[in-house]
């Protein structure tokens, strides 16, 4: 070749060289784009949503644009240090995934001539890792590493700051129940002072009407008083409780016996109606709590002498069916419609057209607590007469299960 020749191949040579270097620079131009853009995407994701999956999903599908055909992920620690996959965009290889695995393992970057992982690390905690995945590459340049850990550093800003939200969330809502259980405690607790208060009530009013050398209950009044302290203390002990809730002494008892015991208390509260009790028979062993199972059958013969006419009928009768003891509170009042049998179980529901009568609407969710955390029932039926009025009927299970079911 001659010197012309020569010189006009290098001269092609290098408008070639020079095609080659634009066309590279241009790539380069338009990656870097991509990644300004990305960057610039996920930065204001994190700053208009809370949302840890749809920030993770955008920062995976925003890498993967910036190499055409490459596939990528985003593994976050769980308990137990177990690993689990958040968000994916394309398949990985498995070489790549063993990447992320020695990233997490490792707490540093992994680089490979297709494939990058970056742990996510946020205030010196290890959240997971991201994997890039970019086939027919050859190498990863060191700016491209550099963004790679940016976006990975976006992840982990996102997950720390959903977390901690998260948490803030976890708190509030604790806060709340903790607060509903204070005021539920203190309402249960407050309504039950109202039937020894009546009790007591009932006895003084005795001694005002009695003349005579009488023997007077005094004793009577005496143990109301006992049970008042006793629900002072109970009114304390829960104020002091980080989450007062409702205690329970299980054992086995005779419901019979206890029965019998809480109506000969309530007696002087409900003189004015006719009070009967069940009739005498072999016990019924029942396994719960005996001081407030008593409780429940003096607060429902409570609110039977509220809502029943002076002079009427109330009866208190116990059965046993299947693994069950049912004990039952009939009243000859106005009774409880159906549609409304539900609600007055409630906190502080009360019945319709009942605004004359004294009451907070706390004393049947009161019992509807005592007798569910025994394992039981509650619920408000027709008399089996077909008489007015309502039936007011708890379970409680037997001690020993029995298939006798004849009425006592």
């Amino acid at each position: 070749f001659g010197r012309e020749e020569i010189d006009f191949l290098q001269t092609i040579a290098n408008q070639v060289a020079g095609i080659i270097e634009k066309g590279r620079l241009q790539r380069e131009s338009d990656r870097k784009l991509r990644e300004v853009s990305a960057l610039f995407e996920v930065s204001n994701v994190l700053t208009s949503t809370l949302d840890l999956d749809e920030v993770l999903s955008l920062v995976v599908d925003r890498l993967v644009r910036v190499y055409p055909g490459a596939s990528g992920a985003i593994l976050l620690r769980e308990e137990g240090d177990a690993v689990r996959e958040r968000a994916r965009s394309g398949e990985l290889g498995k070489t790549a995934g063993g990447a992320a695995q020695r990233a997490l393992a490792e707490r540093r970057p992994i680089v490979a001539f297709d494939h990058i992982a970056v742990p996510l690390i946020a205030n010196d905690r290890l959240l997971g890792a991201v994997v890039l995945q970019v086939p027919d590459y050859k190498e990863f340049l060191e700016e491209e590493v550099r963004f790679v850990g940016a976006l990975a550093n976006q992840a982990a800003l996102a997950i720390d700051k959903a977390s901690l939200y998260a948490l803030e969330r976890k708190t509030a809502e604790s806060l709340r129940e903790l607060e509903r259980a204070r005021s539920d405690f203190v309402a249960v607790v407050t309504h039950d002072l109202r039937t020894p208060l009546s009790v007591i009530r009932g006895h003084l009013e005795m001694l005002a009407e009695r003349n005579g050398p009488s023997k007077l209950p005094i004793s009577e009044a005496t143990s109301q008083v006992e049970r008042l302290d006793q629900l002072v203390d109970r009114i304390l002990a829960g104020v002091r409780s980080d989450r007062p809730e409702l205690s329970l002494r299980r054992t086995r008892f005779d419901l019979r016996a206890t029965v019998t015991a809480a109506l000969r208390e309530v007696a002087p509260m409900a003189r004015r109606h006719k009070l009967s009790g069940p009739r005498a028979g072999q016990p019924v062993f029942v396994r719960g709590d005996r001081r407030r199972t008593a409780e429940v059958v003096a607060g429902l013969v409570h609110n039977a002498t509220k809502y029943a006419p002076q002079g009427t009928r109330i009866a208190v009768k116990i059965e046993r069916a299947d693994d069950r003891a049912i004990v039952r509170v009939q009243d000859q009042g106005r009774g409880v419609p159906p549609n409304e049998r539900s609600r007055i179980f409630e906190p502080y529901a009360r019945g319709a057209g009942n605004d004359e009568v004294p009451g907070s609407g706390i004393g049947l969710f009161a019992s509807r607590r005592v007798v569910e955390g025994q394992g039981g029932d509650i619920w408000v039926e027709d008399p089996p007469d077909g008489g007015g009025g309502a039936v007011f009927a708890f379970t409680l299970p037997l001690a020993r299960a029995t298939a006798d079911a004849a009425s006592r």
